[in-house]
């Protein structure tokens, strides 16, 4: 026999033996059942909001202290303006934790933001939500929230006559997890 027909037969041989025990290969396998699970998400929400109909309001030392300001009124720097409004929170989930924070507003005008500062600070039964944040605890209560916008007394000559238009303004809970 030829050495080409005997490497021809060795190969098929070969080939029959890989396919015939290629069903054959066998792992141990193991299983468990594990119990499902039906869960249920909680909610973080601001409801019942004042924050639309509050007004803005003067309480620079060199204005009555809460007067209204009305469109048109020009500020000087050192002016404080401030909204006050109230909101309650809906925070219901096991361990839930979020901040309160204002949302930037959106801005026009030509008054340079660098002359302005925004502020905002809030209060649950008259005492400071420490870094803005809240948890679950705090579900159902009532927060005071104020956005402070100051004019910089230390804004320069080439403020004046400038405006500025900042809307889009708003109050937001984030949740945070770690």
């Amino acid at each position: 026999m030829k050495k080409s027909t005997k490497g021809a037969l060795a190969a098929g041989a070969a080939a029959v033996l890989l396919m015939g025990g290629a069903g054959t290969l066998a792992y141990w396998t193991a299983d468990a059942d594990v119990e499902g699970i039906a869960v249920t998400a909680g909610e973080l929400k601001i409801i019942n909001d004042s924050c639309a109909n509050a007004t803005w309001k003067f309480d620079s030392a060199e204005t009555v202290s809460g007067k209204t300001y009305a469109p048109g009124d020009l500020i000087v720097p050192g002016d404080v303006l401030t909204k006050t409004c109230s909101f309650e929170i809906q925070a219901t989930g096991e361990h839930l934790r979020a901040t309160l924070d204002v949302t930037d507003p959106t801005r026009g005008g030509s008054l340079s933001g660098t002359n302005l500062t925004i502020d905002d600070s809030f209060q649950i039964g008259g005492v400071d939500v420490a870094d803005g944040v809240i948890t679950e605890a705090n579900d159902g209560n009532v927060v005071n929230a104020s956005i402070t916008i100051t004019f910089l007394g230390t804004s320069g000559n080439g403020t004046q006559g400038q405006n500025v238009s900042l809307s889009d303004f708003g109050f937001a809970l984030q949740q945070v997890h770690n």
